[in-house]
């Protein structure tokens, strides 16, 4: 990914509740073709190591390339178009801001019994008040595997005109927040002191 000094973060604890917020992304594999697959992923850490799960369906061709091989996640976050004549200048370029996750790690494909417990936990956590019967989960876990992916890198980029000047960055996020463009990128940009609301 090219990622401008500008654009990357570095700091844990922003990535870390941005992967709160947006867990769907693609899961990517190249051994040998490449293979990609848009997936919710469940996020577990422990202090500063990040474990993440996913599951597939069995008959993935995807899942067959998976198994102590390296893979790639990219969470995708806010995004919106910036419009040049934002900036008041003429000189100016219209662009694209936008926030995402790239993780990479070793994939391990989990037999049915740990399958079965990531299919409850996913459930419990995104939602918890329609667990499916225990009979039922059993059927599904037939037809899906679960992977767990230790991860040994996180780059996050926040594309969000940091390479502009404080005062062109209110007026990004003037035009963003005045725009139908969704909220989500000038509420991350305020978020991340790049502009302030007034």
């Amino acid at each position: 990914m090219y990622l401008p000094n500008h654009f990357q973060s570095e700091d844990l604890d922003q990535i870390r509740s941005f992967l709160q917020q947006h867990y769907f992304g693609l899961l990517l594999s190249n051994s040998p073709d490449l293979y990609y697959s848009p997936l919710p992923f469940l996020m577990d850490w422990q202090e500063d190591h990040l474990t993440v799960f996913c599951h597939l369906a069995r008959n993935n061709p995807q899942l067959k390339q998976l198994n102590e091989q390296q893979v790639q996640i990219v969470i995708m976050g806010p995004h919106a178009f910036v419009a040049a004549d934002c900036y008041g200048d003429k000189q100016a370029v219209s662009t694209w801001n936008y926030s995402l996750v790239e993780l990479k790690g070793t994939a391990f494909t989990l037999d049915t019994k740990q399958t079965l417990a990531l299919v409850r936990r996913q459930e419990s956590f995104s939602a918890p008040g329609m667990l499916q019967s225990a009979d039922y989960q059993q059927k599904l876990v037939n037809g899906i595997c679960g992977v767990r992916i230790e991860i040994s890198s996180i780059l996050g980029k926040m594309k969000l005109s940091q390479n502009k000047s404080a005062e062109q960055r209110q007026k990004v996020g003037a035009y963003l927040e005045a725009t139908e463009q969704p909220q989500s990128v000038w509420q991350l940009m305020q978020q991340l002191a790049l502009y302030q609301k007034n």
